[in-house]
């Protein structure tokens, strides 16, 4: 393994590099290759005679003996005439039988070399080159399918056919096109990460930065994630017989350019060979201008490949079985030539035992040897394939097994003539079968002769009367390679596989399979015309082979993995949508409890806080304050606790949660392009200040009433003047940041005595009596600070702490289906608290400037929707978040905290990610849940949300206990217009065995695979 100086920035980009971190990972193999890496290396054998080192012999003096021949002259005559057979004769008896074995494998190499030499002969830009066709290659990219509609994954499918009928009514005739994989860029996921992040400075014995980006690198390194791409090889027209006919005059009249007559004809030749070739070749460029075109369009959306590309593409399938890094290719990428091909030839050593039906495969990548078997599956006979109502793109099907599966189709087009032609052909013998079986022998012919009539007068009535192109009709070949260390893992393999494709689709295992791997190269010829499938291009296009799992970015924190078709590690950049999208940061996390949704929101604020963000958290029941005793956030973390012993007097007074703004921030600045084209700039930043000073008055006294409000019970909020009292109170006291709640429960007692309507002072009177007595419970100790003081130690929040944690221990929740009128005191005191919290967690953060990136997380938000000011409350997270950087993770257990109890609060539309968990199986909550992330109903996602639980089956009889099968939470994460299915399995990410251990609840347990 390759060694760096610690001090090296590479270093932190290598994720082979020896470090600390107890994980041994794969590399950048195929996920085929991870089980052979654990195995141990085998043995070496018993060599070969030809490989058996001989130990030196001793050399000896022996005497010369006289030969009776020399000194006959018949023999010596005899020598003489023959003095080369001699000379054979005598360097054949010179070589010893380990001579002779050499000599012998060496032609039995020289033999295979021959054959597999390659067809190719070169590439210039994005075209390969062979000795007789050209094909230029074009490179589609991964694209979208889950949680598409019906009607949108019809319409891919249908964009992708229009691209293939345009392909033919363009002129092409054949296609090759290959899937690849290329794995995780890890690498390149640790440098843009690098980048994107400010990251705290490192603490001795903690985590540092360099061993966290290489203990992630290892983890999704060990999930052995692929990506996909396709490239599309069009075959090029050939040139014409008269150019090539010229070019090979001008070519041989060339030597007699000079003399006197031939030299005028070798001239006039090569004008018309020169003329031929210009033409040829501005009608060829105007052809791959038409298909770049076609590639272009919508349902494709491919371009060029770059030089880069296509040697990634030539490396890739020289190397099947082999793995290679996703960078492999880009090492001195550019035109081949026949020498670099030649060195193409020596990537891998082919072997093919017969009957056994595999290929052996072996080479040597960045130094170290690897083999392995490589089984190539052809499609074969298909059913009807209901896509994509209930099946997924026939191509994509065996996606789920992890395993990288490649594909190599071979396509030819037909004209709408051709097509017509051969199925009148066709109908012609089934014709002559049916009088055969009828007229001939006077029997009753099979059904199936009937059948194929219909079929065959049914594509012929198709392919006349359509006008869209979309009947066009293709013959085609599929392989697909299943990779696997060793024989016995690769027939495993295969075997699931075609477990996967049945009863729909059948995968034939062909003969010839050296020839069928040699197949995937560009270049190389068809193996065999056996398992011929004919379709038309929407059948085809319905393979959908680019079809995967897309979600997120490569540069943020890591989330779980993709569960829909393929995994691959889940990024985040949690902060895209303020900087680079301009949305809401507002993200709902809605799961019933015992779901993990603590767990996750733990997560992502140590990722976040490690790469330089604030992170503030309102936990109440305070499994995340553990978060702050990491070693790596020594002395930047701190815990408040807001109830029981520990809380201060007032520290959440609302007239002091509640900030003023500072004159000095950039948005009051003369400066500030808001007052640009204001005659006075000075006095329209004055004025804009002192408004939103008035605006935070008036924000205290609404806070403030609504906090006592929340204090009361059902019989004192329906009396007539409850509101007009509170209010008058407040607004008695004022909105300057030096008042108290207890001055405004003073008001209200003035009130119950002096004012002069009766009915007013009788509500006033018992509406104080009830919120004086809820002014002496220990809950309230924070909301009414101390006599004379306006609360203690909100103000003493340290400014360089990056991670704040608000904990409310011994919080009472109010029981669910209770109604408020039998709350007991304490459990009555639980909104106002919360609500205040989450005002004070909000000020923690809108206190910070407005660029800084900051994490926010509140919990339990549904005591938050039950009141007016709390919904005000999450609204204005929603619409400001944006300008403050602000990511807003909030928790909830129903989806209707975030839709509105009557739906006129609706946040769907400033919500901009959404994470949606296990939300029991009700009906309402899965409606909900599919509203929230903008998926319409009827189309069978409601079967998703139904079982978004743990996997497995969970019972209390131990027996028939299947719930330990897969204990990772499952998310449905909707990111802009993505929807995908998120496992949040932290299983390979041992470096952060510490951060699990402090959310060790039992969600966290459950996500680490331990016992509930």
């Amino acid at each position: 393994m390759t060694t760096y100086d610690d001090n090296d920035i590479a270093s932190l980009f290598d994720p082979q590099l020896e470090d600390p971190v107890p994980v041994i990972p794969p590399g950048a193999l195929p996920p085929s290759w991870a089980a052979g890496r654990q195995t141990p290396a085998p043995q070496p054998g018993p060599r070969a005679w030809s490989e058996v080192e001989f130990p030196p012999h001793p050399v000896t003096e022996v005497p010369e003996e006289v030969d009776p021949r020399a000194e006959d002259p018949a023999v010596l005559a005899e020598d003489t005439r023959t003095p080369e057979r001699r000379r054979k004769r005598s360097k054949r008896r010179g070589k010893t039988p380990a001579d002779r074995e050499k000599a012998a494998a060496k032609k039995r190499a020289d033999r295979a070399r021959k054959a597999v030499r390659l067809q190719l002969t070169g590439t210039s830009g994005h075209i390969t080159r062979t000795s007789r066709t050209s094909t230029a290659w074009f490179v589609q990219k991964q694209g979208p399918w889950n949680f598409r509609t019906t009607g949108k994954q019809r319409r891919f499918i249908r964009d992708e056919a229009m691209v293939l009928t345009n392909l033919q009514q363009a002129g092409v005739e054949r296609l090759h096109r290959r899937l690849v994989r290329t794995p995780f860029p890890v690498e390149q996921w640790a440098k843009d990460h690098d980048q994107w992040a400010a990251p705290i400075d490192d603490v001795p014995g903690a985590l540092s930065w360099a061993e966290y980006l290489r203990g992630q690198q290892h983890a999704m390194l060990w999930s052995n994630a692929t990506i996909k791409g396709r490239y599309w090889g069009i075959e090029l027209p050939q040139r014409s017989v008269l150019g090539i006919g010229l070019d090979y005059l001008a070519n041989t009249l060339g030597y007699v350019a000079n003399w006197p007559l031939l030299g005028t004809l070798s001239s006039l030749i090569t004008g018309w060979a020169d003329d031929a070739f210009a033409r040829e070749e501005k009608a060829l460029a105007d052809h791959l201008a038409e298909l770049e075109r076609i590639m272009a369009g919508r349902g494709v959306n491919a371009a060029p490949a770059s030089p880069t590309a296509v040697d990634y593409l030539l490396r890739r399938s020289a190397t099947i079985g082999l793995p290679l890094a996703a960078g492999g290719g880009a090492a001195g990428a550019g035109d081949w030539e026949e020498d670099d091909v030649a060195a193409l030839e020596d990537l891998t050593d082919l072997s093919l035992t017969p009957g056994d039906g595999y290929t052996t495969v072996s080479g040597v990548v960045e130094g170290r040897r690897y083999t392995g078997a490589v089984i190539v599956l052809t499609v074969g006979r298909m059913a009807p394939l209901p896509i994509p109502e209930r099946m997924l793109p026939w191509q994509v099907i065996g996606d789920p097994s992890g395993e990288p599966l490649e594909w190599s189709d071979r396509i030819e087009l037909h004209d709408k003539a051709q097509t017509i032609r051969t199925m009148r052909s066709l109908t012609g013998k089934i014709e002559n079968q049916f009088d055969h079986y009828t007229v001939e022998h006077d029997e009753v012919p099979p059904k199936e002769l009937a059948e194929q009539h219909t079929r065959v007068q049914d594509v012929i009535s198709d392919v006349e009367e359509d006008h869209s192109g979309l009947s066009t009709r293709t013959s085609g070949w599929y392989r697909v390679a299943v990779v696997g260390a060793t024989p016995d893992e690769a027939r495993k393999k295969v075997a699931g596989l075609r477990e996967m494709y049945k009863p729909h689709i059948a995968l034939e295992q062909e003969h010839g399979q050296f020839q069928l791997l040699r197949e995937f190269i560009p270049g190389e010829p068809r193996a065999n015309i056996a398992h011929t499938r004919h379709m038309d291009v929407e059948a085809v296009a319905a393979g959908m082979a680019t079809a995967g799992d897309r979600i997120g970015d490569r540069r943020g924190v890591v989330l779980g993995e993709t569960s829909s078709i393929a995994p691959r590690p889940v990024i985040w950049d949690c902060f895209a949508a303020h900087e680079i999208k301009h949305k809401s940061g507002l993200t709902p996390i809605v799961a019933v409890p015992g779901s993990g949704k603590t767990f996750l929101a733990g997560m992502i604020v140590y990722q976040a806080v490690r790469a330089g963000a604030y992170g503030v958290v309102l936990d109440p029941s305070g499994p995340l304050k553990e978060l702050a005793n990491l070693p790596e956030f020594r002395d930047i973390a701190r815990v408040y606790a807001l109830t029981g012993r520990d809380s201060r007097p007032g520290a959440l007074n609302p007239y002091r949660v509640i900030i003023d703004p500072r004159r000095d921030d950039p948005e009051y600045d003369t400066g500030h392009t808001d007052f640009a084209r204001a005659a006075d700039p000075f006095a329209a930043a004055q004025a804009k200040y002192d408004a939103d000073m008035r605006a935070a008055a008036a924000e205290r006294v609404e806070v403030a009433v609504s906090v006592l409000k929340m204090m009361l019970t059902e019989r004192h909020l329906h009396l007539e003047h409850t509101e007009s009292v509170l209010h008058l109170a407040a607004n008695r006291v004022g909105g300057d940041r030096d008042h108290n709640l207890g001055e405004v429960l003073d008001a209200i007692k003035a009130i119950g005595e002096t004012d002069p309507d009766q009915a007013v002072r009788t509500c006033a009177s018992g509406v104080y009596q009830q919120l004086e007595l809820m002014s002496r419970l220990a809950e309230a100790r924070v909301l009414f600070p101390e006599a004379g003081t306006v609360g203690s130690g909100v103000d003493d929040f340290d400014a360089d702490i990056r991670l704040t944690i608000l904990t409310m221990p011994g919080l009472q929740l109010p029981p669910e289906g209770v109604p408020s009128s039998q709350w007991t005191p304490q459990q009555r005191m639980t909104a106002p608290l919360m609500h205040m919290a989450a005002w004070l967690a909000n000020r923690l953060v809108y206190e910070k400037p407005r660029h800084v990136r900051k994490v926010l997380f509140l919990d339990e938000n549904k005591y938050l929707e039950s009141t007016g000011a709390g919904r005000t409350l999450n609204l204005r997270i929603a619409r400001d978040s944006r300008k403050f950087k602000v990511r807003a993770l909030v928790c909830s257990q129903l989806p209707d905290d975030f839709l509105g109890l009557d739906g006129t609060d609706d946040k769907t539309a400033l919500t901009y990610e959404v994470f949606v968990g296990d939300v029991g199986g009700d009906p309402h909550a899965i409606d909900g849940a599919l509203k929230l992330l903008k998926l319409p109903a009827g189309q069978g996602f409601e079967a998703f949300l139904a079982e978004l639980g743990s996997g497995g089956e969970d019972t209390l009889d131990e027996d028939t206990d299947t719930s330990y099968q897969d204990q990772a939470r499952r998310w449905m994460v909707r990111m802009a217009d993505d929807v995908e299915l998120v496992r949040s399995s932290w299983v390979h990410f041992v470096h952060l065995s510490h951060v699990f251990a402090a959310l060790n609840s039992s969600t966290a347990k459950n996500v680490l695979g331990g016992a509930a």
